[in-house]
């Protein structure tokens, strides 16, 4: 792995201690008119009826932040029953859009937002494509079972799966774009703004062999973001041993459809105990649910029986970069429990594409 990356010797620079929240993590990110970092991480307390919000906190260095005391959405109608999930968060045409799943319990759906200003208010534009079919669309999902990733190809019924939307910073022939979605990335377009027609195949796919970081399932990381090489795409490659590591690919600038290079290795992956340690993780076979009512003690066995088996992941998860004095920062979220921030020289980036 390319180590480029500096972490903050602050992370994690948001966590549950000594606040309301169980969980403080996957923000969506971008800079104000004077430099400042806003951040939208996803929030949760442990509680029966669980479910994620949409907070707000604020730095001058990118460090240090200070929380909204107002929560920027909630849930609202039965898409979002079990809360929203996972912000991205781009500018373009002087307008900021926020994307974020709307999870039901079932099913995912993306949805958008949009603020003229990054204090908002927030106004939601409904689903972005609600008529996208995962497994018709040339999706495959997969689950982890007695440790080994199984593929899930077909689906009896209709089944819709749509997150991790990253919007394009300006249009594409006119037209405002995304990149989305988990175990494939699709390219979907839009007139308005707010609903988006899907290509008709994945423009990303994971790829298979034993040395590929991405050889599992791969996640859209944060938006797009342009350079004098093209479009540079950050994504979540995921392996066999359930390990969430970031890697990149570079885009035409004029056309996204064409892929001009994607990484052979990883450029950062989890490492530090805070990304490694007793995370909560919602992808385990239970998920919240199961871990709400754990004690602390109880918790603890969990956690041994679920790593001697292979289906704890190791996840740091990047739904937000912002681009600050010729430095990339990133910001995710570590083992599903809080917000961690890292940087690196964009031209160190740029160098691996030759």
């Amino acid at each position: 792995m390319k180590n480029l990356f500096t972490r903050s010797k602050l992370n994690p620079i948001l966590r549950p201690q000594n606040s309301e929240w169980w969980k403080i993590y996957n923000p969506g990110a971008a800079l104000d008119n004077q430099g400042h970092v806003h951040l939208f991480p996803r929030v949760m307390k442990q509680e029966k009826d669980w479910h994620s919000r949409i907070a707000h906190a604020v730095s001058d260095d990118g460090e240090r932040f200070v929380w909204d005391k107002e929560l920027v959405l909630v849930r609202e109608g039965k898409d979002e029953t079990r809360g929203l999930e996972d912000p991205r968060v781009t500018l373009i045409d002087g307008a900021y859009y926020m994307t974020f799943a709307a999870y039901d319990g079932r099913q995912v759906m993306l949805h958008s937002a949009t603020a003229k200003d990054l204090n908002g208010p927030w106004r939601r534009q409904g689903p972005m494509a609600p008529d996208f079919d995962f497994f018709t669309s040339g999706g495959r999902m997969v689950r982890w079972e007695q440790g080994k990733p199984v593929e899930q190809t077909t689906q009896k019924r209709s089944y819709h799966w749509s997150k991790s939307g990253g919007l394009f910073p300006g249009r594409v022939d006119g037209r405002y774009t995304m990149l989305f979605g988990e175990f494939y990335i699709w390219l979907a377009s839009s007139s308005d703004g707010a609903r988006y027609e899907v290509e008709p195949a994945p423009l990303l796919r994971p790829r298979k062999g034993a040395a590929n970081f991405d050889n599992t399932f791969i996640e859209m990381g944060p938006p797009p973001i342009l350079t004098e090489k093209g479009w540079l795409v950050l994504y979540h490659g995921i392996d066999e041993a359930f390990r969430y590591q970031l890697g990149f690919a570079m885009l035409d600038e004029s056309n996204p459809r064409k892929v001009l290079y994607r990484s052979d290795e990883p450029i950062f992956a989890p490492r530090e105990e805070y990304e490694l340690g007793d995370a909560l993780i919602d992808v385990i076979d239970g998920g919240i649910t199961a871990m709400s009512k754990l004690n602390d003690e109880e918790l603890k066995v969990f956690y041994k029986k679920i790593r001697a088996e292979n289906v704890m992941p190791q996840v740091t998860f990047c739904p937000a970069a912002v681009l600050k004095d010729g430095n990339l920062w990133i910001y995710y979220g570590a083992g599903d429990t809080s917000v961690c921030a890292a940087w690196a020289p964009l031209e160190e980036i740029l160098k691996l594409v030759g």
